[in-house]
């Protein structure tokens, strides 16, 4: 039976099972940029979040020392 262009579209077919596929490498190649694009910027802010938590928390600990040092 082959592949079956999909009406209206360049890059897009139908194969024998009836499921669309995409010969659009570039397309394609686009897309994956994007997404690790978007998984290192999102991994970045994450990272961000634990370094200010931390930050936070030996702040916390700054002003427990000083406290007690300043009751003595």
């Amino acid at each position: 039976m082959g592949k079956k262009r999909v009406q209206g579209y360049n890059n897009l077919y139908r194969n024998e099972s009836g499921a669309i596929v995409s010969t659009d490498i570039s397309g394609y190649e686009a897309y994956k940029r994007k997404r690790n694009s978007s998984k290192l910027k999102q991994d970045q802010i994450d990272n961000l979040g634990n370094q200010l938590g931390d930050a936070k928390k030996e702040i916390d600990e700054l002003k427990d020392l000083i406290k007690q040092m300043l009751s003595k």
